[in-house]
């Protein structure tokens, strides 16, 4: 009966003790994409990238949080070098990179989206 006892509690402790390791974890990776900023990628058809512009900090790191409210979708923003994975609709696709000049840069859509797919683009300013 004492081992029986001992174990449920060793197991209570565990289960607390996992618990608010898992909380502090989960605040961690919160915190880490507080300073994002989110863009809803949407078919040129149904509104465009939201927002359409989106504003930097030259040497700041900058991190976009990409999501599709449609179709699948992918980030290019060919004068920085930067390309992200497929953005799936209702799904989270990060992009992390430090802009080193100031500047307008124009992003846009690498995969065919709608018969507009063309349009579907935005812009980083830098200042």
């Amino acid at each position: 009966m004492k081992i029986l006892e001992f174990f449920a509690n060793f197991l209570i402790v565990v289960v607390l003790a996992g618990t608010a390791v898992g909380i502090f974890a989960y605040e961690g990776v919160l915190e880490s994409q507080r300073d994002c900023i989110t863009i809803r990628f949407r078919q040129y058809e149904r509104g465009n990238p939201t927002p359409n512009t989106v504003y930097l900090k030259k040497g700041e790191k900058a991190c976009l949080r990409l999501t599709s409210e449609d179709t699948t979708h992918a980030l290019n923003i060919p004068d920085m070098g930067i390309y992200s994975e497929p953005i799936h609709p209702g799904k989270w696709t990060y992009v992390y990179f430090t802009p080193e000049e100031s500047g307008t840069y124009s992003f846009v859509c690498t995969i065919v989206c709608s018969p507009m797919h063309s349009r579907v683009r935005g812009k980083l300013v830098v200042e």
